[in-house]
């Protein structure tokens, strides 16, 4: 069963800009639902049906119901001035993407990587990006662009099913976390590896990398949520010193020395006075 829906397109590049930032739709979802819970009253429940703050309870699930099965049943075909699709497993999205014009690979499409006859390819510690040529005027909707778990495969359509890129990946990738769009005569496909390794080459008949030679510096968005928290505390201490202000430590120590101060069989007496305790 068709439905009417008016599909409003305005904020189609915004969107699809964070979803390709933000990788899988679960993350997208994510960074959606934490704005609505960071700027809005979306899940504030409201003290009364009146009041000026807030949602009556049950009524913030209901709007994403109805949402839900609004959506569900579009089926007018998006299909918007540049073809960007998006694919999750075999479901292909199409939306719309920038307005980079095609010609030579930059260096950015290779930072990491390669540059091959009709393709580049970049890559971070936890994901790839490929930059493909395609034929002047072709469009999404004339791709057949297949992605395993070990191997890519993109072809054309029409034209006798004309293949454009195929090969085997030398390590896995997660295909249902993988986007693609077509953008200014290039295909773009983003990919998350399953291992966060480096590459020394993208396809298996390739040439490999001399890794010594790369950029193995990682985004600090991108270490563990461990390796960021201890960043931070040592950036926080190195303030807190120019401020002349206890650190971390400090604070951790002056509240241990506390517990003992008035401990059975202390040494310390009198008054709580932590500068009388010299710390070595």
């Amino acid at each position: 069963m068709s439905v009417t829906v008016a599909a409003d397109k305005r904020f189609d590049d915004n969107l699809f800009e964070i979803l390709k930032e933000r990788r899988t739709l679960t993350n997208f979802l994510d960074t959606v639902f934490g704005f609505l819970k960071r700027r809005t009253d979306f899940y504030q429940v409201a003290e009364t049906n009146a009041s000026p703050v807030g949602l009556p309870k049950g009524l913030a699930e209901t709007i994403l119901r109805n949402c839900y099965y609004k959506w569900e049943k579009y089926e007018e075909p998006l299909v918007v001035a540049d073809e960007a699709s998006t694919t999750k497993q075999s479901t292909k999205k199409k939306t719309a993407k920038g307005d980079n014009k095609g010609g030579e690979f930059s260096t950015a499409d290779s930072y990491n990587g390669a540059v091959q006859e009709n393709y580049s390819w970049a890559q971070t510690i936890s994901d790839l990006d490929v930059t493909i040529k395609i034929p002047e005027g072709v469009k999404a909707k004339q791709l057949d662009v297949k992605i395993e778990a070990q191997s890519i495969s993109v072809r054309m359509l029409q034209d006798g099913g004309e293949t454009i890129l195929a090969g085997d990946f030398p390590r896995k990738v997660k295909p249902t976390d993988a986007i693609w769009s077509v953008v200014g005569g290039k295909l773009e496909i983003h990919l998350d590896k399953v291992a966060d390794v480096w590459w020394d080459k993208l396809l298996e008949a390739e040439s490999k990398l001399d890794l010594t030679k790369i950029d193995c510096s990682r985004p600090f968005e991108e270490l563990s949520d461990e390796a960021q928290a201890k960043i931070e505390e040592l950036t926080w201490n190195q303030e807190r010193r120019r401020q002349g202000l206890p650190t971390s430590e400090d604070v951790v120590f002056e509240d241990n020395l506390k517990k003992a101060w008035n401990a059975e069989g202390s040494p310390f007496s009198g008054p709580f006075d932590p500068k009388s305790v010299v710390r070595h």
